[in-house]
């Protein structure tokens, strides 16, 4: 037999075409970049819903970083002010040392007198 009379050589290259799209089309030659248009559009809403998802959570979080930072902004405002509050009452337990011992010295310096 020769080459010359099988059929696929005798169709030549209009039925090489034919063939293989007969192939793809029946999935038993599938080129990557060939699928059906449902699984893109499911692969595509998947996709989108990761997104969103993904948008979502970071959206959280950068809320919850802001709600973290005015807590420590306000716990550090309280401190400040617990501090400055303990600052002038030593301040002033140091103003009435001060003038309970010029007092004292004052009363020392009359009796001895």
């Amino acid at each position: 037999m020769e080459w010359a009379q099988l059929p696929i050589v005798q169709l030549g290259a209009l039925g090489v075409l034919l063939g293989v799209l007969w192939m793809v089309f029946r999935g038993h030659l599938v080129p990557h970049s060939l699928v059906p248009r449902t699984t893109l559009d499911d692969v595509r809403a998947d996709r989108d819903a990761r997104i969103a998802e993904a948008n979502q959570d970071a959206e959280d979080w950068r809320q919850l970083y802001i709600s973290e930072c005015e807590a420590h902004e306000l716990t550090r405002r309280a401190h400040a002010e617990e501090n400055r509050a303990v600052l002038l009452a030593s301040a002033e337990g140091a103003q009435v040392a001060a003038a309970l011992l010029r007092e004292i010295r004052a009363k020392q310096i009359e009796a001895g007198s």
